[in-house]
């Protein structure tokens, strides 16, 4: 199979990637979204070069099918182990990417929306390694444009928002206390956490869903800042109880759940630390009320018995 991959790297992908053919071009890019990461890896140095090569200018054709296949392609690639380990690879994506957040195709905008979350995603595997530094793979500049190209599209259409805030809880998960504390930064968090906010407490139930598991995520790193002193404490907190207390759907509630539970302190909780406690000991009393629920419910149900339960025993 590895073999089939050079021949067509070298006889036909080179020549389809400028084919006049518009179609033609975003065949070629759903082409490379196939390619497999046992695959990519196994190629020979000089053919995952080429690749890398053909791939990146496609998300600015001038055609926006191009743009989406060719921006749902780098997703895919990004994820390849040896890619993400590269610091010029991700910023070079990240520029071809953000580049794309604001076209005026929405599926462009879709799929660059979910192509940011996967380099978020992809960084975060990153830092957990001890050697990691955050400045080799986004810089602060870097940081500022990636936030705020995530906060817009969380208020964007519904297409864009699960995408939207798991980047942005990926992203502020790894986020270093000199980012935050640099020039007007904190009003790009302000921004993203007022987004984050809107998307726990409405829009379609991913969304939801995403957004809670996001702050679950950004709530990871001890830097992050909440608790008393940042006005969007009381908001997130609140945003997080409702749902965990009045959404209809268990896995709203258990990531709701999952996020109450993350922070490692309580002072990151501030003023509403009696709420949440309050708040968790309801959902624990509710878990065991004989109310029945939609039987495809029942095993979300059971997790968020276990996810409560969790919490309330730590």
């Amino acid at each position: 199979y590895v073999s089939w991959w050079l021949a067509m790297l070298e006889k036909h992908i080179q020549a389809t990637c400028g084919d006049t053919a518009a179609a033609v071009r975003a065949m070629t890019c759903d082409c490379f979204a196939s390619m497999s990461k046992d695959v990519y890896e196994r190629l020979p140095p000089r053919y995952q070069t080429l690749a890398i090569t053909l791939l990146l200018p496609l998300p600015a054709d001038q055609d926006a099918n191009v743009r989406a296949a060719a921006c749902r392609a780098v997703g895919v690639f990004v994820l390849f182990p040896s890619l993400h380990e590269d610091p010029l690879f991700v910023t070079d994506m990240a520029a071809a990417v953000l580049e794309q957040m604001g076209d005026k195709a929405i599926l462009v905008r879709a799929r660059a929306s979910w192509a940011q979350g996967n380099l978020c995603d992809a960084v975060v595997m990153e830092s957990e390694k001890p050697d990691f530094d955050i400045r080799e793979w986004v810089s602060m500049s870097l940081w500022a444009k990636m936030l705020s190209a995530a906060t817009s599209a969380a208020l964007d259409n519904d297409k864009l928002r699960s995408n939207a805030v798991r980047a942005m809880g990926s992203l502020l998960r790894i986020t270093p206390q000199s980012y935050f504390e640099f020039g007007r930064n904190i009003q790009l968090v302000k921004a993203a956490m007022a987004s984050v906010t809107k998307n726990i407490e409405s829009g379609s139930l991913k969304t939801r869903w995403n957004a809670c598991h996001a702050t679950s995520n950004m709530l990871k790193n001890a830097a992050f800042p909440i608790g008393d002193g940042y006005p969007w404490t009381e908001a997130v907190y609140g945003a997080l109880v409702q749902s965990m207390r009045q959404c209809r759907n268990y896995k709203v509630r258990i990531n709701a759940c999952l996020a109450l539970a993350t922070p490692s302190g309580r002072d990151k909780y501030g003023r509403q630390f009696e709420m949440v406690v309050a708040a968790v000991l309801g959902a624990w009393e509710a878990c065991h009320k004989d109310e029945e629920s939609e039987f495809q419910e029942l095993r979300y149900r059971e997790q968020l018995k276990d996810q409560v339960r969790k919490v309330v025993f730590l």
